[in-house]
């Protein structure tokens, strides 16, 4: 990403890349869905940078991450992260998630509880369609909907990420239960969808908000699931504004 470092860290055998941009006293930490990268987190950590400092992770199997030897939980994910974030000196951010780096950034939460916000954007898995068929359909009728640039770099992430460890990634994401996790964040939750995601909608948040503590939610009229690729603008408005809230409140 123009402007953003990039460093690599190893822990317990699981390797992590963490691309690093802007300045300010606030961090913001990104953590991707399954089978991508950062790459269409570029937008959004562009127009973050300019609020604070960005950190994109990349997940171990992901990007330019190894793929470890056995299937990672969603929990095995958030410790990874944290052990990441810790070797660099990254305390105490703002963290937010797409699709299931969503599932990811709740478990971090509950691990470190925090008075800082926590954004999800696009969560899955939607109680009413846990099935990987339904999620397959989703995810092709979303690929039609995107807009143009997104579905280029997502199906390359994919291609790079490679079956074997996406299908073993698919099983624990689908394993995870986010409506039954949601409740022990203590954080303050702003849920953001795009009005026409077919895999996270805009009812789907309104349920896991009923489920959290404290929660905003937030609708992108004209964005589907990857709503912060062009919608970037948009959602680090909602971002900014939410962790000012936080701070006011704090």
């Amino acid at each position: 990403m123009r402007r953003f470092g990039e460093r690599q860290v190893v822990k317990g055998g699981r390797e992590l890349w963490v691309y690093s941009g802007g300045a300010g006293s606030r961090d913001y930490v990104l953590v991707h869905g399954i089978g991508v990268s950062s790459l269409y987190y570029r937008p959004l950590a562009e127009v973050l940078a300019v609020h604070g400092r960005v950190h994109v992770v990349e997940l171990p199997g992901f990007g330019k991450s190894l793929t470890p030897r056995r299937p990672l939980s969603i929990e095995d994910f958030a410790e990874t992260a944290w052990e990441a974030l810790d070797t660099l000196g990254i305390r105490d951010p703002v963290l937010i998630g797409h699709s299931m780096g969503a599932q990811v950034v709740v478990e971090m939460a509950i691990d470190r509880p925090s008075p800082r916000p926590i954004v999800l954007l696009g969560p899955t898995v939607n109680v009413r369609e846990r099935t990987v068929p339904r999620q397959a359909l989703r995810l092709t009728w979303d690929s039609i909907i995107e807009p143009f640039g997104v579905t280029p770099i997502v199906f390359g992430d994919y291609i790079r990420c490679g079956v074997p460890w996406y299908v073993r990634t698919l099983r624990e994401m689908m394993r995870h239960r986010i409506e039954q996790r949601i409740p022990l964040v203590e954080a303050p939750i702003l849920l953001m969808s795009g009005r026409r995601d077919p895999i996270s909608p805009p009812s789907w948040l309104r349920t896991l908000a009923g489920l959290a503590r404290s929660a905003r939610t937030a609708v992108l009229d004209r964005e589907a699931h990857v709503l912060m690729f062009r919608g970037a603008p948009e959602v680090a408005r909602s971002i900014v504004q939410e962790a000012d809230r936080a701070e006011e409140k704090a």
